[in-house]
């Protein structure tokens, strides 16, 4: 164990992740596979946990964990994968693009709802049921501004 090193929870605890995604992250390779003490512990370095954040930084991006394992595959291999990573940022930029079109416009739609509500709660006289979710539209866009990341996302 050269250099100062210290156990998966420290390292997760200064990466500020579960030791379970450590692992995942190795699993999928977008961190290398921690070496082992004589008694099959995992231990880590600095430069391990410099790599954790920036895989975190990344993925919290948009990028998956499939692709950025790519990049970093290619990378450490001394291909760098600098084009790869342009065109991959900017389809994530289009997709928030899109997603945001949907968003505008099932808000829009909403807000349509909200002018219809009112109109009927105006004619509908007090203590009368006014029956409103009987005027919620079937729009395909009805669920987007519950989830506000795209779906692709991985860990």
């Amino acid at each position: 164990m050269p250099g100062k090193t210290f156990g998966i929870g420290e390292a997760a605890r200064r990466a500020n992740v579960s030791p379970d995604l450590i692992r995942y992250y190795e699993r999928v390779g977008v961190l290398p596979r921690a070496p082992r003490t004589g008694g099959g512990f995992r231990y880590y370095s600095d430069e391990a946990v410099a790599r954790l954040l920036f895989v975190r930084n990344a993925i919290r991006f948009g990028f998956t964990s499939k692709e950025l394992a790519g990049f970093l595959k290619a990378r450490d291999s001394g291909r760098p994968p600098c084009n790869s990573v342009r065109a991959a940022g900017q389809r994530l930029l289009q997709e928030m693009d899109e997603h945001l079109a949907r968003l505008s416009e099932a808000r829009a739609a909403m807000a349509e709802t909200f002018a219809a509500w009112d109109a009927r709660l105006e004619r509908t006289p007090s203590g009368t049921a006014a029956h409103l979710l009987t005027m919620v539209p079937a729009a395909p866009h009805a669920n987007h501004h519950r989830r506000l990341t795209p779906k692709r996302q991985s860990r």
